[in-house]
């Protein structure tokens, strides 16, 4: 079985649907169970918020997603990690693996991908925990195929293809199976030229930077 709980803000309820569906298609023999914690917020405002750590503690989740790290759109300032670190650390209590989500960039964006890479790649080095390179999939995509849309009209948020393709790229991390071995994805709306991109862009991505095995 996998239980997943997602904890972050909007970013997070957005993939949520979305990754729930992938994994049934994917994991037909198995039970899957994706939960977003319903209270919402950036990290740093769940600890102490009186619902977050009940929402950790209420199921014995094999994965806890965490996202909303803060970070300066204009890259200009830095925010403490204490935390992520907090939650990657109360994850590992509850036997769940931890995953970082680092946000995809901003539509014409071409630094905040690597950016939010590195700050949390930096976290799991000192937590030891996995980060799924989403914002390096998104611009991989974005340079192979510049037509498709990932974004909503308010240029933040994932379009239902945008979400799709940060579902891939977690798909691996949660299942220890490869994008490859995913069935047709024509039940998401897309044609298999597009599915073909989307793949190779999770797929290439995961190769190249490695999401897990961050051993401080």
């Amino acid at each position: 079985a996998y239980k997943v709980l997602l904890m972050g803000n909007s970013h997070s309820a957005a993939l949520h649907p979305v990754l729930e569906e992938l994994l049934n298609l994917g994991q037909p023999g198995k039970t899957i169970d994706v939960q977003v914690s319903p209270s919402t917020g950036f990290l740093d405002e769940r600890v102490n918020d009186g619902f977050s750590e009940q929402d950790l503690e209420r199921e014995a989740w094999t994965h806890v997603i965490l996202q909303g790290q803060r970070y300066s759109t204009s890259g200009s300032t830095s925010y403490p990690t204490d935390a992520a670190e907090y939650w990657v650390r109360g994850a590992k209590e509850q036997g769940a693996t931890p995953i970082m989500f680092p946000e995809h960039p901003r539509e014409g964006n071409t630094w905040e991908g690597e950016a939010l890479w590195e700050l949390h790649k930096n976290i799991a080095l000192r937590e030891n925990t996995c980060v799924a390179p989403v914002g390096l999939a998104w611009d991989e995509l974005v340079f192979t195929a510049p037509s498709l849309v990932l974004h909503d009209p308010d240029g933040n948020h994932a379009s239902e293809m945008g979400s799709l393709l940060t579902a891939l790229v977690f798909y691996p991390i949660i299942t220890g199976q490869p994008v490859e071995s995913l069935p047709d994805l024509s039940t998401f709306g897309i044609d298999a030229a597009t599915e073909q991109l989307m793949k190779d862009a999770a797929v290439a991505t995961l190769f190249l930077y490695s999401p897990c095995d961050y051993d401080s």
